[in-house]
């Protein structure tokens, strides 16, 4: 099944938590114990090194404390900071909880870390919207630049690495770009069918990179609505989700690699899908069919016995025609209704009566499509043979020059 294309209005609520690890740089969550209310933060990198350092040797009910103690950022609406004393309390503090509430506490937690790994998966495709390209020019050095909740290096925020490494990338391709533009004007009085053919290929790789960009965003927008399966992910399971996803044959390559599943005879759901559409289209004439030429036997047998045929009918009238029907009806129920040949059906005419088929092609060990019929000589004499169509360049070289004579008299010849 094709997935439709998305916009990046829809897309937009899917980064939600992308746009919270880029700043303030972790997804947050508050609850209340009591009278005291709490901050809990997403970890980073070093959180989770000094967590491993701080929790050796202890058990998993303390590993689970010191765990939450750690992700505190913010108690009664004060920032603890990198107050070591501070987060020993905390730490004793929830030791002392009752099991159920740690835990409770501590599968927050864990929410919040499956939270940033989701936004991890679609942090590619927040890169290749426009609305990522705005924020890092406008607000790109701001954000780099803003002071963290506690002294850490902040980039070591995966998503935020990857976007900023992405952009700087962004920003040189730009300028290299505007430079090689340029180069293609200051060329182009010179040769300006070579600059025309240089364009065209730049076009196509710019929009081959487009395509492949927006399927990108389509992709992870529909596994984020749980349509399709991450790559992956349906293999490890065991199981597939309810859809496949199609990619479209737009490049050369695609179109190569779409030719090589055909002859290879690999389906996906989708092949599958229209193989069932089209079989079902295919009972349903052939059935009518069938059905109109059993009607029309049982006619021609039915007028034989008269001593008719539907080629030649003698007209009946008065009592004789009626004695005839009433024959007639009891040899073939509803005699009166009329065969029609209603058989035909476009889609089938069109699509499925005559089917393409791969006839001696087949794809061999590496891959390449090959024919099994042998190239013979009469082929090769037709690929050999010169057409008789003179090419452009060629009419070009054979013109003759014409003349113009004016005579005395002001009249051409």
């Amino acid at each position: 099944m094709e997935l439709a294309k998305t916009t990046s209005e829809q897309r937009a609520e899917i980064y939600e938590d992308v746009r919270e690890l880029l700043s303030p740089g972790f997804l947050a969550h508050s609850f209340s114990i009591g009278e005291a209310h709490f901050a809990m933060r997403s970890f980073d990198r070093e959180d989770w090194d000094l967590l491993k350092y701080r929790t050796f040797g202890l058990n998993d009910r303390q590993w689970e404390a010191w765990c939450v103690a750690s992700s505190i950022w913010m108690v009664n609406g004060t920032v603890i900071g990198s107050d070591e004393n501070a987060l020993y309390d905390l730490a004793q503090s929830f030791l002392m909880l009752p099991p159920f509430v740690l835990s409770t506490l501590y599968s927050i937690f864990n929410g919040l870390m499956k939270r940033v790994m989701e936004a991890s998966c679609r942090s590619e495709a927040f890169l290749y919207e426009a609305e990522s390209r705005i924020l890092w020019k406008t607000l790109g050095p701001s954000i780099m630049a803003q002071v963290p909740v506690r002294p850490a290096q902040r980039f070591r925020n995966p998503v935020l690495s990857l976007w900023a490494y992405f952009n700087q990338m962004e920003d040189l391709r730009e300028s290299e770009e505007r430079e090689w533009a340029y180069a293609k004007f200051m060329a182009s009085p010179h040769a300006p069918k070579g600059v025309k053919k240089i364009n065209a290929q730049d076009r196509k790789r710019q929009n081959d990179t487009d395509r492949r960009r927006e399927r990108a965003c389509d992709r992870v927008f529909y596994e984020a609505k749980g349509l399709i399966a991450r790559k992956g992910e349906a293999e490890k399971a065991g199981k597939n989700r309810p859809f496949q996803q199609v990619v479209m044959a737009e490049t050369e390559d695609e179109l190569r690699e779409s030719m090589r599943r055909w002859v290879a005879g690999e389906k996906d759901d989708h092949d599958r899908t229209v193989d069932n559409i089209k079989a079902r289209i295919k009972y349903g004439v052939e059935k009518r069919k069938e059905d109109v030429l059993k009607r029309r036997q049982a006619l021609d047998a039915a007028l034989s016995e008269e001593g008719f045929s539907r080629n030649q009918l003698t007209p009946l009238g008065g009592e004789a025609g009626k004695k005839f029907l009433e024959r007639m009806h009891a040899r073939i129920p509803g005699a009166k209704t009329v065969i029609a040949d209603n058989t035909h059906n476009s889609a089938y005419t069109k699509y499925i009566e005559n089917n393409p088929e791969v006839g001696d092609l087949h794809v061999d060990e590496e891959g390449n499509i090959q024919s099994l019929r042998p190239v013979t000589e009469e082929m090769l004499d037709v690929l050999r043979k010169p057409t008789d169509t003179p090419t452009l360049q060629q009419q070009i070289e054979n013109r003759r020059p014409t003349a113009t004579f004016v005579d005395d008299e002001g009249e051409e010849s």
